[in-house]
């Protein structure tokens, strides 16, 4: 080869460009790391893609394709990229021009989730300001957990111990892919229920993808949009689910779940307890102070006696009014009896073939005098119709100019001329017959002189 033979730069850059862009090398994956990564104000998105080796090679991630992206790309990020290998002839460099990309491994699941949970901080859903008061004794518990779990049971068992709580179930899934359109649609019901004012989410542990539901992002808006506190009570050791962050009050399993209200009940009745004592004790220091107080509760304990001796006499009046009352009431049910059986043999199937007979006899009688009545009043209703006609076939003027005669009109055809008085010499009129008509001049018109 000569220097006559030299290669232009764009001859070939055109020659490693036919090399490069080849079936083999357009629709391929590539796995490396994100780096140089930047973007564009038309939303396109340029980055290189390195290995151990820190080999390099350039990406550019067109708009109609990166809005397709359901993730963040960050520096460092493991990815798999599909595309094409493409030569850029300006630079005289290739590159790969992407189509998909998918993140790789674990680390991009938990990359993805610390993206999430960055984005729901920064919107205010962990902050305490939100959190609503959770009741220390609920008057009725939601909880959403699975029906068939040992988170149920668990739960149950302990407020067993406080058997003032009452509790309604919504049987939900707590794990899959359709687990937290379930959860969102109990907790949907549940809080639209006047009664229920605490909703405890419950499961009883699992791996990190058995408990990934409870990082959905829909599931914790929902939790965070609920009117009634709610609980997050999800059996894990590790990771904190988002769940627990946006609910209102987090515990870390099903019984400390329900020990948690349990212990509320009983620690509020050991107050009530010692308040009672306490005033029962103020009470009688007072009574020792105070002779009005001491003669007062002399009075009591006489009342008292009286009522003890009272009430035995009214509790036999008592009983022997429940006794009459019962046996009225057996008297009553007794007639009841009686006049249902009378209906009961009133609607027997012989009884009421019998009264179907007699009615339908009674309507084939009332059919035949209908059919009679309205034949005679069809005929007279025709003779009517047949007069009416006549009489208008007599007045009817197109029948009159059938017999010869001819109406007189304006020119115009629109003002019947009835008498002679109206016409003038020289005027045009409109004479009608019966197959047309004809325009005349008057030349004379005389009154016909009255008798």
């Amino acid at each position: 080869m000569t220097l006559d033979d030299a290669y232009t730069v764009s001859q070939i850059t055109r020659i490693i460009k036919t090399q490069l862009e080849v079936p083999a090398l357009s629709r391929i994956w590539i796995v490396g790391e994100v780096t140089s990564l930047s973007s564009s104000r038309a939303g396109h998105i340029y980055f290189s893609m390195k290995d151990q080796n820190d080999t390099v090679l350039p990406c550019t991630f067109f708009a109609n394709f990166a809005r397709t992206l359901d993730f963040q790309l960050e520096n460092g990020s493991k990815i798999y990229a599909f595309g094409m290998i493409t030569v850029y002839d300006k630079r005289g460099t290739y590159q790969l021009n992407v189509m998909k990309v998918v993140p790789a491994g674990e680390g991009e699941l938990a990359l993805r989730l610390k993206q999430l949970k960055d984005k729901l901080q920064k919107e205010g859903l962990f902050d305490e300001i939100h959190k609503k008061t959770v009741p220390a004794i609920p008057g009725k518990i939601g909880l959403i957990t699975s029906p068939n779990g040992a988170a149920i049971r668990d739960f149950l068992r302990m407020i067993q111990a406080a058997p003032r709580l009452s509790v309604v179930v919504f049987p939900a899934s707590v794990q899959g892919t359709e687990a937290a359109s379930t959860i969102i649609r109990g907790l949907e019901l549940l809080d639209k229920m006047a009664d229920v004012d605490t909703i405890v989410i419950t499961r009883g542990g699992g791996s990190e993808e058995d408990l990934f539901c409870f990082n959905d992002e829909a599931l914790a808006r929902a939790i965070f949009d609920c009117e009634t506190p709610v609980v997050s009570a999800i059996g894990h050791e590790k990771d904190t689910p988002i769940s627990d962050l946006v609910a209102d009050l987090r515990l870390p399993t099903p019984t400390a779940a329900g020990r948690y209200f349990a212990e509320n009940v009983q620690a509020i009745g050991l107050q009530l307890l010692k308040v009672r004592d306490t005033l029962v004790t103020a009470m009688l220091r007072q009574r020792d102070r105070n002779p009005e107080i001491t003669k007062f509760y002399m009075v009591a304990e006489r009342l008292r006696d009286q009522l003890l001796r009272f009430l035995p006499e009214r509790e036999q009046q008592l009983d022997g009014l429940a006794d009459n009352l019962t046996a009225g009431m057996k008297r009553h049910l007794n007639t009841k009896e009686t006049h249902f059986q009378s209906i009961e043999k009133s609607l027997h199937p012989a009884y009421m073939r019998e009264r179907i007979g007699v009615f339908q006899n009674r309507l084939q009688a009332l059919s035949g005098q209908l059919a009679a009545n309205m034949t005679g009043r069809l005929d007279k209703s025709g003779q009517q119709l047949n007069a009416l006609t006549r009489t208008l076939n007599v007045v009817n003027p197109l029948n009159v100019l059938e017999r010869g005669f001819t109406a007189t009109f304006t020119k115009d055809g629109k003002k019947l001329l009835r008498k002679v008085e109206q016409l003038h010499i020289g005027d045009t009129v409109n004479i009608r017959f019966v197959d047309g008509f004809a325009l005349c001049h008057v030349l004379y018109s005389e009154k016909k002189e009255q008798s």
